[in-house]
């Protein structure tokens, strides 16, 4: 975390470079906290402490009904490995911590404490969900002589740094963490069992689907209700036997594979597989559903990749 005790003509020193900085650094901040929140709807606090190796650091009961994260003073080689709640807790840290004021010239406020390591996946999320609010606030008061100037002696052996070096080291830290905690839920996901049902689904092979429901009649109602974003999860693999197999099993056509996850629909129109969107619309699909992240229709996903077909079928539908 360096920057020139001199910034170049051009560099942040100058005020109107300086406000372009800030909003900037804010565009930044939101575009990477908006993709961290998406990626942690749905957590349950089984996945939040899964442990994926033995000896992780996480956050632990302290005995008087606190919890505390996992940590050492000294840097450890090599380093641990984490879980989701040792993350969302440092992240939670990192942002709401009070160098973010004091380091940018601003003052603390009298509400603005950040909380503690949480032992539910609820209370965790809505931590960082407030640390995350301090942070943005805080972001969007720091004045362009703060972004351009060294922090001096209050930020210790960053001294010689600008603000809009140790902003850039926050926005390091809620994006590389922020990876992180979408590959562990990744990894979480897939490590489940296989259900050798859904697995036949998933490969269109509808031949052992039946064989299977034949031998498990309930299999159908139970995978769905363990496993609702399935239609979606082969949608987003472009895997339209398995689409069609699922559809014609009976599962739901709605339910996105996860919080933030695009619907059936929203995949087949991008792809251009008419049959498919046809499939969807005739068992009931929603048409004005809009996507988490960019909040589009299944229609705006279809102009969006130029599927003329498909925006021809849809616009129809929806008359």
């Amino acid at each position: 975390m360096t920057s020139p005790t001199n910034p170049p003509t051009g560099s942040c020193a100058d005020p109107a470079t300086s406000s372009s900085m800030r909003a900037h650094l804010l565009d930044l901040s939101d575009f990477a906290w908006q993709r961290l929140h998406r990626r942690l709807g749905g957590l349950a606090d089984e996945e939040y402490l899964w442990e994926p190796v033995p000896d992780a650091w996480t956050v632990r009961p302290t005995g008087d009904g606190a919890y505390a994260a996992d940590g050492s003073a000294m840097p450890t080689q090599p380093a641990p490995f984490t879980t989701l709640a040792w993350r969302i807790a440092h992240v939670t840290d990192v942002l709401g911590a009070e160098r973010t004021a004091t380091w940018l010239g601003l003052p603390v406020g009298p509400d603005e404490e950040p909380d503690r390591p949480q032992g539910t996946a609820d209370a965790g999320v809505a931590a960082l969900e407030r640390a995350h609010a301090i942070w943005r606030r805080r972001l969007a008061a720091v004045t362009g002589e703060a972004l351009s100037r060294p922090m001096g002696q209050i930020a210790g052996p960053f001294a010689d740094s600008d603000g809009a070096a140790f902003a850039l080291h926050i926005l390091d830290e809620l994006i590389h963490h922020g990876a992180e905690i979408g590959v562990v839920r990744d990894l979480y996901q897939h490590q489940r069992p296989h259900d050798p049902f859904a697995d036949a689904c998933l490969r269109g092979d509808q031949a052992e689907a039946e064989r299977l429901r034949a031998q498990d009649p309930g299999v159908v109602e139970r995978l769905g209700a363990d496993d609702p974003g399935i239609v979606s999860r082969a949608a987003s693999r472009q895997r339209w036997d398995a689409v069609r197999l699922l559809v014609d099993l009976g599962f739901g056509v709605d339910a996105p594979e996860s919080s933030s996850a695009p619907s059936p629909l929203h995949y087949a129109a991008g792809a251009g597989a008419l049959d498919v969107v046809r499939l969807l619309v005739e068992h009931g699909a929603d048409l004005d559903r809009a996507d988490p992240t960019f909040a589009a229709t299944p229609l705006g996903w279809a102009e969006h990749f130029g599927q003329a077909e498909s925006a021809a079928y849809l616009t129809a539908a929806r008359r």
